[in-house]
């Protein structure tokens, strides 16, 4: 018997719409451990969370507010038992066959490598009440240097096996701004990844979404790291601390263009003239280019 997939979900203010995830995970058609980190919530998420953890239906972690990236770690590194572990957001909603498709696929490979399952997914309004689009696989091969640069997969769609976690968790959690960057990151280049084609969640695109990035979001994003706040710079720092030596001469090479923590000319020019796409649509891609340039990524 397969022991339970150990779920994932970072709460925060998500009295809206929390119950109908919790209710679609808890519907899995497989075994499931739900936890759910309350990250400082101000609102009624907390008493709404009770009468789960009442009747032991989940497990519920109380703590201040971290930001998402790290509460994500902090669940990752409570849930110690098992073998499979999901990541969710707070306010979509799964089809009862996303976890069962990926143990599918997980248990027909090498466990004892790193692997990462991620599904395609439909984004939705805030009240699923118009589907306006559907995210599916890239079409263009994911490699180490995508990643170093964008997170391919989303958190909410991401399962990932033990080997992958226990990677994961030799960071500082304190130097992880984003758990599915972090575990794309390492699952691409030390491991193996999926990518399932079929619709296996419902995504509200929301401005409060930590998930997916609105212009809103890209925007803020854009303002933070010209003003020295490089998410990928603290990112690859800690990916060449930990595993730099086990890298091959052009990927050690690559990953360290990113780490400079003053303006390095000649990496700057190498980042930003570099002959192949960093980022999937145009307008991220000059974006990062001219972030590149200016030293700022």
């Amino acid at each position: 018997m397969t022991k339970p997939v150990n779920v994932l979900l970072s709460a925060y203010n998500g009295e809206a719409y929390i119950k109908e995830q919790i209710e679609s995970i808890l519907a899995q058609t497989v075994p499931v451990h739900l936890y759910v980190r309350d990250d400082g919530s101000t609102d009624g998420t907390l008493s709404m969370l009770a009468p789960y953890e009442a009747a032991g239906r989940l497990t519920l972690l109380r703590g201040e507010n971290a930001g998402f990236g790290q509460s994500f770690m902090m669940l990752l590194a409570a849930a110690e038992d098992g073998d499979y572990w999901a990541f969710s957001d707070q306010d979509d909603v799964w089809e009862p066959h996303k976890l069962e498709w990926a143990l599918q696929w997980m248990e027909e490979q090498d466990g004892s490598s790193p692997l990462l399952f991620h599904s395609a997914y439909a984004l939705y309004n805030a009240d699923m009440s118009e589907k306006t689009g559907e995210i599916g696989p890239p079409p263009y091969p994911i490699t180490f240097q995508k990643t170093l640069t964008d997170c391919v997969f989303q958190g909410f769609s991401i399962v990932l096996n033990r080997p992958l976690r226990e990677l994961m968790l030799k960071a500082e959690i304190s130097h992880i701004t984003s758990h599915d960057w972090w575990a794309c990151l390492l699952a691409v280049k030390f491991g193996k990844t999926f990518y399932d084609p079929r619709i296996a969640s419902a995504h509200r695109r929301l401005d409060t979404s930590i998930s997916g990035m609105s212009l809103k979001n890209r925007w803020k994003w854009f303002k933070n790291t010209f003003r020295g706040n490089s998410d990928i710079r603290t990112t690859c720092q800690e990916f060449d601390r930990l595993f730099g030596r086990e890298l091959n001469d052009r990927d050690c090479k690559m990953a360290r263009w990113f780490t400079h923590e003053r303006y390095h000319f000649p990496d700057a020019m190498k980042k930003a003239f570099y002959g192949k796409r960093w980022r999937r649509t145009l307008s991220s891609e000059l974006a990062v280019r001219l972030l590149m340039f200016l030293g700022k990524i």
